[in-house]
Parts: C-alpha cells; structure tokens; sequence
C-alpha cells in the first residue's frame, strides 16, 4: 500500500514538472501575438462579431495561467462600433485550480468602452442581424447551462478587482436621447468565499435630449460583502451609498439621496431580506426593513416609518413648485408608519398609519401582484378642509362674482379619463369622523368604492351634517363606448338655514330639507351631460321661514297702492313662515319640468309650474300667489274683491337675463277679479229680486188661502 502511495505521488510530482517545463517551454516559442488574425477570424465565423486586436496578447502557463490583452475593439458586421478595452489581465494558479479551488491575481478591466445604440428602425448595435448559434451550439449551451446549475464546490481567491475608467453610452435616436455613465469605477479588496471582503463602486452619469443636458448624476458605493457558492448564500453588510441628482427635472436645483442597509439572500431557501434600512431624501427619512420568501410566489413582510417633513420644503429642495394653501402652516408635518405583511403574490400593509398635520388616518392597503387590483382602507379621526385650500386671488374672486351674470355654451372637453378607468382594479373604502370644509362641519362621512373591468360602483357616499344626512351613490360605466353614469341621492332632515349660515353668513331661509333624485347621464363632458341629463327629482321643505321677505307684505303693498289705500307698515312682521313647500320634477334630456310646486305660506298659498331648458339655457315658469281670505285684518286693509284670486308672476327668459326682467307679474288677474266680482254682484242682486218676487207672489197665495 505504501509504495502505491509512493508510485502515485511519484506521478503527480512528474505531472508538475511536466506541466511548468511546457508552460516555460510555450513561453519561449510560442507568441500568441502571432495568431491575432486566427483568433479575429474564429471571433466573426463562431461568434458573429468583428474583433480587432490592436495591441499585445501576453500569456503564461505555470504557475499561473495568465493572460493579457490589450486595445481591443468589437462591433457585429454593418453595425455602429459596439465596445473597445484598453486593457485586461486575469490569471488563475494552476496548482489550486487541481485541487478544487480558484486563486487569482487582480483581475484589471481598464478603459472599457461600450457603445449601445438604438436605430430609428428600432434596429439596435448590439444584437447580430442573423444569430450564429444554432442546433448543435444551443444543446451545448443548454448543457453546460445546467452543469453550472449544479452545486459548485469551488472556493474563490481573488487579490483584487479593478474595473476602471469605464464608459457607457446608449443612444435612442428614436426619442434623440443619450445617456451617459462616466468614469465608471469598481475596486475590490481580496476576493474570497466564505468570508467577507469589500468594494467600492463609483460613476457619473449625464441624460441629454435632443443635445440638451437633462439631468446630471454622481454617485458612491461601498459595502462588505460574503459569498457563500455552495449554499448559494449571499451578503451584503453595511452597505452605504450617496447620489446626488441636478438638472431641469428638479428645477435646476441639487439633490442628495442617500441609502444604508444590510442585505441577505438564500437562494436555494428562496428569500432576501434587506435590515437596518435607512432612506434620505433631502428632509425625508424612512427607516425599516424587508424580506420576502418564495421568489415564485413572493411573501412581503417588514416595516417602514417616515420620519416628520415637510412636504413644500421637500417640494422647494426638488426643484417643484410648492403647494399653496390658505393656512401657511398646513402640510408641514406629514408622517406614515406601515407594517407589511399579506398573502403570496401581494404587497400588503396591514397596519397603516398616516399623520397629515392634526389628522391623524389608521387603516391598510394592498396591491395584488397578478391582477393588479389595490385594496384600500383608511379611517381618519378629524379633518379642517380649509386649511388646504389655495388661497383666493383677485381674478378668482371677479370670476365668483360674475358666474351668475355670464352665460356661455357648456364645455365639451373630456372630464373622464376613460382608458384608466378601465385599467383601474380598485377596491376602496374611506371613513372621516369629522370634516370641516367650505366652513361646513360634517360628520360620519363614509366613502365606498369598487372598480373593475371599467365598471365603477361608488355604493356609499354618505354623510351627516346639521341635523340631517345625505346618502347617495354613483355608478360610471365606461365599459362601452359612451360612458353611463348613473346617481341616486337622498337628503333627510337637513337645517337649511344653519348651513346657510355656516357656509356664507346668511340668514335668509329657515326650514328642514328633503329631497331625493335619479339621474341618469350619457357622454364625456359638460355638453354631454348636460344635453343626456334624464330622471326625477323631489324636494320638499318643512317648518320654514324665509327672512327678510313678507310675501303677505309685499301683496298687501303692492294691492294697497294699486287700490291707493293705506298701509301701517310697522304692524306687518318683515318675514314669510311657512308650514310646508315641495316639489317634483321630470327630467328629460336636460329639460326640467315641473307642475307641481305647492307651499303653505303664512296667510299666502304659493304654487308653480313650468320648465327650466339647460341645453338652451331658457326659463318659462309661471308662479302663482293667493291670499287667503278673512286675511290680514288686523295688520292690512286688502281688497275683498282679490281675496282667493291667484296672482301669477311670469319667469321667462334666457340664463343670462337680468333678473330685475326676467320676472314680471301678470296684471290681467286683477281685470277678471273685478269682472268676477261684478258678475258676482250682478248674480247676487238678480237673485235677490227674484227671491222678492216669489216671497211676494207667496205671500199673496199664503193671503188668500186663508
């Protein structure tokens, strides 16, 4: 057995000697140099691309086996120059490499050159016009593919790498664009498995259109790292980067971003994990973590938090215009925590929490990987709407008030973005305890939405406020090619006038308001809407008081001074009560119709009838009053004679009519009062003769009877 041992290590001494009397042997007669033309021409028949080497092959054999090129250019036939080297060196130990293991020198990449273009033809330099691989060479790739698949004991040695002074162009003439990336560097210490070892990695990068600068970019990288290539262990340690960002898209101003992080990944148990990760943006820091297990079907799970900012200071340091709000200090404390955590094959915050300023939203979201749909949820306490209003500018206020004066054609530009909307796959809901808005306070609002295949369901838009409440829902269909939009609305027990107040310190109108509404609409646009508009609609007020206005007043006045009578003005209360007004309309293709306004007015009765054209902004609507009678007896002398006679006041005109014009009462109810009075009293006096007459005649019968 002993001299077995012997023999065979008498062989591999032998096998060594050999080996590096060869290598020194090729080294002295053989100059690869010699066969440049060779090795060109191998390059173009077996690998479809143009080699060109410029410079000096050198190579050794024992014990390293080395090899070293230089000024090397590439580029595939008929096609824009691809890439160029300047230099690079790599050699392996030979002795290692027999025993399982690979032992390198520093591997030197200096001055690589590539040059990516992409034709207007779509056409791009870095892809051969007819592949040369084919049969025989895709079943050995396939092979050798899966030998590597295989589980690789060889341990890593390296003394170093070092990529320097790399250049990376690629050109879109298709968009005349180019991107940059300069003075490209990577330097390694001792490359080894099983251990950690560091690098460093650098570049700049510039983006152009058409010639112009765009954006400018520097960037650094460092981190240790571990490679474990059995076990298909890898990490990543104390990973540290800064880029820095300036250009027109960040309006010209400087951007600093920076990442730490530790990061770990197991391939063959199929998970990553990114820890102690810590994001700045300008002001703008987020710290958590992050793993994910089976990379198939990936399982998220970790925590992020977004430290307090700023949202217009991140806003000015990013070069946008900072978002302008009638109270200066509103969005300065904006900050989220999420807690992730869901199905396979979703991104899922199952805990959710976002702070805007005194607002505080708890709730989850969730994105499904496969069908895209997101999944929302939020529940917020309490919310000043107002705060975040833009401010009001002079030629918005002229606007306001000249709204009611100025009558155009309705807009036909498209509202609805319709190819989201049927991209969307949303499943939402939100919930507000409180909200303050347009110096309104509402309450409970609670917000439900479902979208899917460009149909969209708002089930529940509800809310309460001033002692009533409003539940409406609203269905958009873009399913087809015109949009249908649908709305069901009912309001209960609202106090009008308290919202009045509220919302523009008036105190005109009193009552508790009822309503409901189904509407139908068709079409993209105001235009569209307006001219498709189809339903009805009913409104009914209960309890009121109109302010400011006595109808009874008015009438009286206006009777008296026709009559030329007096009246005590003083003893006549300067507002109208009423016990109950209401109303139904039928809408039509946008015209409005109404027959049927009723209202118990204090001493009055008030009815209506007509219709409102919206497509042609045109009114005729006819309102009646009637004084009831045995009225006013203490507080008016008013005509007997229009006591329970209706009098019509005439509505009709165009939007943009004055409306000192668009009103006019009709007089001619006074003409046939009188002449119903006076055919009355002709009436009453010919009865009365007639009476006369027979009680005489009777009376002369009864005489004679007896």
């Amino acid at each position: 057995m002993k001299g077995l041992l012997k023999i065979i290590a008498g062989i591999a001494i032998l096998l060594v000697v050999v080996v590096a009397a060869g290598g020194a042997i090729l080294g002295a007669f053989f100059d690869p140099n010699e066969y440049k033309p060779e090795i060109e021409n191998a390059a173009l028949e077996n690998g479809g691309v143009e080699l060109k080497i410029n410079g000096n092959i050198g190579w050794s054999v024992f014990p390293w086996l080395g090899l070293e090129v230089n000024k090397i250019d590439v580029k595939f036939p008929r096609k824009a120059d691809l890439a160029s080297l300047n230099q690079a060196q790599i050699s392996v130990r030979l002795p290692a490499l027999f025993s399982g293991k690979v032992e390198m020198q520093s591997v030197v990449v200096d001055g690589l050159v590539l040059n990516l273009v992409k034709e207007k033809d779509g056409s791009a330099n870095w892809a051969a016009e007819v592949s040369t691989q084919k049969g025989k060479d895709d079943s050995e790739s396939q092979e050798i593919s899966s030998d590597r698949s295989e589980k690789s004991e060889l341990a890593l040695d390296i003394d170093s790498i070092q990529i320097t002074n790399g250049n990376i162009t690629y050109t879109d003439k298709t968009t005349d664009s180019e991107a940059r990336l300069t003075e490209f560097n990577m330097t390694s210490g001792q490359v080894v498995t099983n251990a950690f070892f560091p690098a460093e990695l650098s570049f700049n990068a510039v983006q152009t259109v058409k010639g112009e600068e765009q954006v400018k970019a520097t960037a650094k990288l460092g981190a240790e790292f571990f490679l474990d290539l059995e076990k298909q262990q890898y990490q990543i340690k104390g990973l540290s980067s800064d880029l820095t960002i300036s250009g027109k898209p960040i309006g010209g101003n400087t951007l600093s971003l920076s990442t730490q992080a530790d990061i770990a990944a197991d391939l063959l148990a199929q998970t990553a994990e990114i820890s102690s990760l810590k994001l700045s943006i300008a002001d703008l820091v987020a710290n958590g973590n992050l793993k994910v297990k089976n990379f198939a079907a990936p399982e998220i799970s970790g925590k992020l938090d977004i430290s307090q900012f700023d949202l217009n200071k991140l806003l000015a340091t990013v070069g946008q215009a900072e978002v302008e709000t009638t109270d200066p200090k509103a969005l300065s404390a904006i900050s989220a925590n999420v807690v992730l955590g869901g199905p396979a094959n979703t991104v899922t915050a199952k805990n959710l929490t976002l702070k805007l300023d005194d607002t505080t939203f708890n709730g989850s979201a969730g994105f499904d990987m496969a069908s895209g749909n997101i999944a929302l949820n939020l529940q917020g306490d309490k919310l000043d709407a107002d705060r975040y209003m833009p401010p009001a500018t002079e030629q918005q206020q002229e606007a306001k008030e000249n709204k009611g004066t100025q009558s155009k054609g309705y807009p036909k530009d498209p509202i609805l973005p319709v190819e989201a909307l049927k991209a969307l796959e949303l499943d939402a809901t939100f919930g507000l305890k409180q909200l303050h808005v347009s110096n309104l306070d509402m309450s409970n609002i609670a917000v439900q939405v479902n979208a899917h295949g460009g149909l969209i369901k708002a089930s529940k838009i509800d809310v309460d406020l001033y002692g009533g409440s409003v539940r409406n829902n609203v269905t958009v269909d873009v399913r087809k090619k015109t949009p249908l939009i649908t709305t069901k609305k009912n309001i209960t027990g609202i106090q009008v006038g308290e919202v009045l107040q509220a919302a523009a310190q008036v105190d005109k109108l009193t009552g508790t308001l009822n309503s409901s509404s189904n509407l139908t609409l068709r079409g993209n646009s105001v235009h569209d809407f307006v001219n498709s508009v189809t339903g009805n609609a009913k409104v009914n007020m209960k309890d009121g008081e109109v302010h400011g206005i006595d109808m009874a007043h008015t009438v009286c006045q206006g009777m008296n001074n026709i009559s030329s009578m007096g009246v005590d003005t003083q003893e006549v209360d300067r507002s109208t009560p009423f016990a109950n007004m209401g109303a139904t309309a039928k809408i039509t293709n946008g015209v409005v119709k109404n027959n049927d306004l009723k209202a118990a007015l204090d001493a009055m009765a008030l009815s209506g009838k007509g219709t409102v054209n919206l497509p042609k902004q045109l009114l005729d609507y006819r309102l009646g009053f009637m004084v009831e009678k045995n009225l006013f007896k203490e507080s008016c002398s008013f005509p007997d004679s229009l006591e329970g006679v209706e009098i019509p006041i005439d509505c009709k005109g165009s939007f943009d009519t004055d409306p000192a014009k668009l009103c006019k009462p009709d007089f001619s109810f006074i003409t046939d009062a009188l002449k119903n009075k006076v055919k009355e009293k002709v009436e009453t006096k010919a009865k009365e003769k007639v009476e006369e007459k027979l009680k005489d005649k009777l009376g002369d019968k009864l005489k004679g009877l007896f």
